[in-house]
């Protein structure tokens, strides 16, 4: 008799099963839906009308006893449950089956997406030495049409995926707006798009802008907007042609048309010619040259000093504080009406004319100006003086440090080289623009996002201004 060999391996129907793995598909299978559908409730995009309508129905067929007809006729009735908890919790994963539909729908695309981005960071060299790759996060859409990748840097800088972003945009078929970096969690965001940004744009109804506001432009989903109190102070920069003026005569229209007590001093040291359009108009003075310009800033900061005086008789911190005052309840100090006091805009076209000595200036002058728009950028916040410069030539012997430093908001156009986009923004964004008219970059704090900026052409704005304009050679206005 043959005796078995008790020191042999029992085989059977489960040898050679990894239960570690198993335990674990089974688990990732039944957690990762549910994982996809709490973070679709807390950020709000889980079609929640989609699903319950599916619940309904799913309710609908339980009521009519429906889902027992299906069990039987695929010869599954034995499998139906019987028992109150089972039955219970059979009722309860079908009312709910359009969630977790939903939830096994993106499971399934993550899983295809974190395949995809394994593939393109090896084909764009985002891969380290130890073979480490940028980790997948999370993926979602922000709206109609922009989505938003967080994915973790690993041992990568923003600069590296920057540098990859023509990679990426290819091997993912996408248009990426913007990178945005999260050092504390060692994170980056994609803002990206899978249609192009428009290449013309326009303002859909001027007149509906709220007051203090302006239109910055439109990213492939919608338009973007600012105030004058979140944005006092603002940069326009970027090489001719590139639609600085266009966006200065959009600006100026629209603040000039939906905020009636509004005035203007615009300064245009390209002799007149960009801002002509806006002549002979109530409440703004053209400013056309350098000597004309070092006077009237000379004239603001007289004005400065008294918006300060009114504002401190008044009990006031800024401006917006002292307009909340009724007009008759508001104190005049030293023969200056506090009823005069509203906002000013100041917008001067080519900066550099202004801060370059030479035959139309002194450099006392020069030196002057500098000094009074440097209290302009520092002061004007708080009483009212909003300051928008416009520049081809951003350098610092074009532009002061210390006005720069002060100007809130910068629209960057497209530039020549990387020199002048990083005086501008900080990196070489601009110089990657398409030459399209109107195409931008926005800044504002850290946050910088790529907009076509509106068009609006002088006979739109001729037809928009004509019922404001006066006489020719009518006495200006203080």
């Amino acid at each position: 008799m043959q005796k078995s060999d008790s020191s042999s391996t029992q085989q059977g129907p489960f040898a050679g099963i990894d239960w570690f793995k198993l335990l674990f598909r089974i688990y990732f299978v039944l957690t990762r839906p549910l994982i996809e559908i709490v973070y679709g409730v807390r950020s709000n995009r889980i079609p929640l009308a989609e699903c319950l309508l599916w619940g309904d129905a799913a309710g609908a067929m339980v009521f009519l006893h429906l889902d027992h007809l299906f069990f039987k006729k695929f010869g599954l009735q034995n499998w139906y449950p019987t028992k109150a908890t089972s039955y219970y919790l059979y009722c309860g994963i079908l009312m709910t089956s359009g969630f977790w539909f939903w939830g096994l729908f993106q499971t399934v695309l993550r899983n295809s997406l974190i395949k995809r981005l394994t593939e393109v960071f090896l084909e764009v060299g985002l891969k380290s030495p130890l073979g480490r790759l940028p980790a997948f996060i999370f993926d979602y859409p922000v709206d109609e049409f922009t989505r938003k990748m967080r994915l973790g840097r690993s041992c990568f800088s923003k600069i590296q995926f920057e540098k990859a972003k023509p990679a990426l945009e290819s091997s993912l078929q996408i248009y990426i707006d913007e990178m945005r970096e999260n050092r504390e969690h060692g994170s980056l965001d994609i803002i990206y798009s899978h249609s192009p940004m428009p290449s013309v744009t326009k303002i859909e109804d001027i007149h509906k802008i709220p007051s203090l506001s302006f239109v910055i432009g439109k990213t492939r989903a919608k338009q973007l907007t600012t105030t004058l109190q979140k944005v006092p102070h603002l940069m326009v920069a970027g090489q001719t042609g590139g639609g600085k003026s266009t966006f200065l005569r959009s600006l100026i229209t629209t603040l000039y048309l939906n905020n009636p007590d509004f005035k203007f001093t615009l300064i245009d040291l390209k002799g007149g010619l960009e801002f002509q359009t806006f002549e002979n108009l109530g409440r703004i003075k053209v400013i056309p040259s350098v000597k004309q310009a070092v006077s009237q800033l000379q004239h603001i900061e007289t004005r400065l000093k008294e918006r300060m005086d009114l504002l401190k008789a008044n009990d006031c911190k800024d401006i917006d504080a002292f307009l909340a005052i009724p007009n008759e309840k508001r104190k005049d100090v030293a023969g200056v009406s506090a009823k005069t006091m509203n906002r000013l805009v100041l917008v001067i076209d080519e900066a550099a004319e202004m801060f370059l000595a030479g035959s139309h200036a002194s450099a006392n002058e020069i030196q002057s100006a500098r000094r009074v728009l440097s209290q302009i950028a520092r002061q004007g916040r708080s009483v009212g003086v909003h300051l928008i410069i416009a520049t081809q030539r951003p350098d610092a012997k074009a532009l002061d440090p210390q006005v720069k430093a002060n100007l809130t908001g910068v629209i960057c156009f497209q530039m020549l080289n990387d020199a002048s986009s990083i005086t501008v923004l900080g990196v070489g964004r601009a110089t990657e623009l398409p030459a399209i008219p109107g195409r931008a970059i926005w800044k504002s704090g850290s946050e910088m996002v790529e907009v076509q900026t509106p068009y609006l052409g002088t006979e739109e704005v001729d037809l928009l201004l004509e019922k404001y304009r006066k006489p020719p050679n009518s006495p200006e206005e203080e």
